[in-house]
């Protein structure tokens, strides 16, 4: 027989023996492999499975608290810091002013997020200028400082008073709060310094990029013709009325926040009617073009009383819908006003969420607390060592119904304060705040 015959005979016999063993083993084992050896014992690994190609084009990631890969940031933003001259008076010891007393329970309020911010209402000429409130607002120094204290990092500064100390009353206001520590939005010392910025703020909050714009509709009754660039003035007629508003400014400038990064776009806006407890048309007017436009959260301010907040949708040219957090007003954080309502405000806390696979950004959800001007001088109260502290209403009333009444509290303080907590929530809508108890009655 031919050598290379035979040995590709004991080829294919060696084949044949090999493939009726497995034959075999399989019959035996019921078809399973039998285990490999290891070394040493190892845990137990999920099974791999393959993944099917997909029939149809994948969902997208889902945003919030659903997502696999979130980032999320707490933001506490509180009303207007108004500076009349009874908080002056409160705040001087000595030859100096220290208002962070006067600011109550902010500091725990505002410990409870990642980045808070409020507006200040005035101007801060310095030393040698007098001290006034309305309807001219020149401060001292030291409020800044005390917003710091607080536990506040920025100050929006686009408001009808930032410029009652003129050009120069401008560039000072700045220095101070930067001296502060403080960051701003809606002033600035030169064009140059206001075209650099885009006239936005960027902060950076747990990942999430958040843009800070802010606009007034007057500067009141003071022309900054000249100076324009100083303020953040969204109003042609803004010593006049302030109701010929510059959409195509405010557009331009939120879109190229978005291209310069924002995931988050934030605008504040003094707006609207003092003392009014509801919102102009002229105020739905802006929020719906400002939410077209891309903002995300609106917060108003300048009608020193509180008013509604909400989330509101807009239709786009495109057919489609755009939605944004709005609050009309949220009223006084600071002040010594006895007009009705100017003594009500909250602390609002506002959840953002970045998806960070999407790149998509939004905000996750609203609520808010409760606060209140004490003022001991509405009840002849004199024997404390002071006169104005920011109170949390729930827990002052839960305090006086538990029979263990804070001590400058007396039945009538009590009874203003849950009117006053009834208020809030007329303005605010109960459900955004958790203490209320609406989720419970639902």
């Amino acid at each position: 027989m031919n050598s290379k015959l035979k040995i590709a005979l004991i080829a294919l016999a060696a084949i044949i023996v090999i493939a009726l063993g497995v034959i075999v083993i399989s019959a035996l084992t019921g078809g399973e492999e039998p285990p490999a050896e290891s070394e040493a014992p190892q845990s137990a690994a999920p099974a791999a499975t393959e993944t099917p190609a997909p029939e149809t084009e994948p969902a997208e990631p889902t945003v919030g608290p659903a997502g696999t890969n979130v980032t999320t940031a707490t933001l506490a933003v509180g009303g207007d810091v108004v500076m009349h001259t009874g908080l002056n008076g409160e705040a001087l010891s000595g030859g100096s002013y220290n208002y962070t007393p006067i600011f109550g329970v902010l500091p725990d309020l505002v410990a409870e997020a990642d980045y808070a911010v409020c507006t200040l209402v005035t101007s801060l000429p310095g030393a040698g200028q007098e001290y006034t409130a309305y309807p001219v607002f020149r401060s001292p120094d030291s409020i800044a400082s005390s917003i710091a204290s607080a536990g506040f990092k920025l100050v929006n500064l686009a408001t009808s008073h930032i410029a009652d100390s003129y050009k120069t009353g401008i560039d000072r206001t700045l220095d101070v709060v930067d001296a502060a520590g403080l960051v701003h939005t809606g002033a600035y010392r030169s064009a140059e310094e206001r075209e650099s910025a885009g006239n936005r703020t960027m902060v950076n909050i747990n990942g999430i990029d958040v843009a800070f714009l802010a606009y007034t509709c007057d500067t009141n009754g003071v022309p900054v013709s000249g100076f324009d660039y100083a303020v953040s003035v969204c109003a042609g007629n803004y010593l006049d009325g302030g109701t010929e508003i510059d959409y195509e400014l405010m557009d331009g400038e939120i879109a190229a926040a978005r291209e310069a990064g924002a995931d988050i776009v934030f605008v504040f806006m003094s707006w609207g009617e003092e003392l009014s407890t509801e919102p102009t048309a002229l105020q739905y007017e802006i929020a719906d073009n400002l939410i077209a436009a891309g903002a995300d959260i609106i917060i108003g301010g300048h009608c020193r009383v509180p008013q509604p907040m909400e989330t509101r949708s807009v239709a786009l040219e495109d057919g489609s819908e755009r939605s944004g957090f709005v609050c009309y007003s949220l009223g006084n954080l600071l002040s010594c006003q006895n007009d009705e309502y100017t003594d009500i405000s909250a602390m609002l806390s506002i959840e953002l969420s970045l998806d960070n696979d999407s790149g998509e950004a939004r905000v996750a959800s609203v609520s808010y607390r409760p606060i209140y001007m004490a003022d001991l001088y509405d009840y002849g109260i004199n024997d404390f060592d002071w006169h104005y502290r920011v109170v949390d209403l729930h827990a002052a009333i839960s305090a006086w119904e538990s029979g263990n009444g804070w001590d400058f509290m007396t039945e009538e303080i009590y009874t203003d304060m849950v009117a006053a907590l009834n208020a809030a929530h007329d303005f605010f809508g109960p459900e955004l705040d958790p203490q209320s108890g609406y989720a419970a009655e639902e």
